[in-house]
């Protein structure tokens, strides 16, 4: 793995060396048992992955079918997921699908469309809409804690300064009377030699 130290001041992440140390190779050989371990360790960091109940917080809590657990607190009895609570909740996708989904969309410098991505993970455009937006979703939360702290540099902006003009009855332009030239525009100099002598050989005014 490349040394964050290493990259050159000013260079952009997806230029880094750090931006390909996994690749959609890697995502497509992985097991969905793979993905789903990778979850579990993003959701519970704290303790390397092993599940904990999210109301009480006790780590005994036992495994049930489709992925589910089950706080053994007699006061609690709370079942969980390692999705509850968050932007995946009630998923069907799998694990690995859901993960190269995540890979697509930050790895695309102007975003990813949700046709392209149904086409690429193999599901329907409505799935892939939804995924998106709740990844956009989950991005938003994070940015209302987020402080930015250090140098920021901003991309400039100028909105306004431009009045759009009226749209008046007696400027607007009959087409059907000035039929519109090769550009699309009513030609405004009709008496042209040029425009007669095209209309006297028989050529497009």
């Amino acid at each position: 793995m490349a040394n964050p130290e290493d990259t050159p001041k000013g260079q952009h992440f997806l230029l880094s060396p750090d931006c390909r140390t996994l690749t959609v190779l890697d995502l497509a050989k992985m097991r969905d048992a793979t993905a789903y371990d990778w979850f579990k360790r993003l959701r519970w960091p704290e303790t390397g992955g092993a599940p904990y109940c999210p109301q009480c917080g006790t780590v005994r809590c036992h495994t049930m079918s489709r992925n589910r657990f089950k706080c053994t607190e007699r006061t609690c009895k709370a079942v969980f997921s390692v999705t509850s609570g968050t932007v995946f909740h009630a998923r069907k996708l799998s694990f690995k699908k859901m993960l190269i989904a995540i890979w697509f969309s930050a790895n695309s410098v102007k975003g990813k469309a949700a046709l392209q991505l149904s086409r690429e993970i193999g599901v329907q455009y409505k799935t892939a809409w939804v995924l998106l937006m709740k990844l956009r979703e989950a991005i938003a939360w994070r940015r209302e804690e987020m402080v930015l702290n250090g140098e920021v540099e901003i991309d400039g902006k100028y909105a306004g300064g431009h009045i759009r003009p009226e749209n008046k009855a007696e400027d607007r332009i009959d087409r059907r009377r000035d039929p519109p030239t090769r550009t699309g525009r009513p030609d405004v100099y009709p008496d042209h030699p040029r425009r007669r002598q095209q209309r006297s050989l028989g050529g497009r005014p």
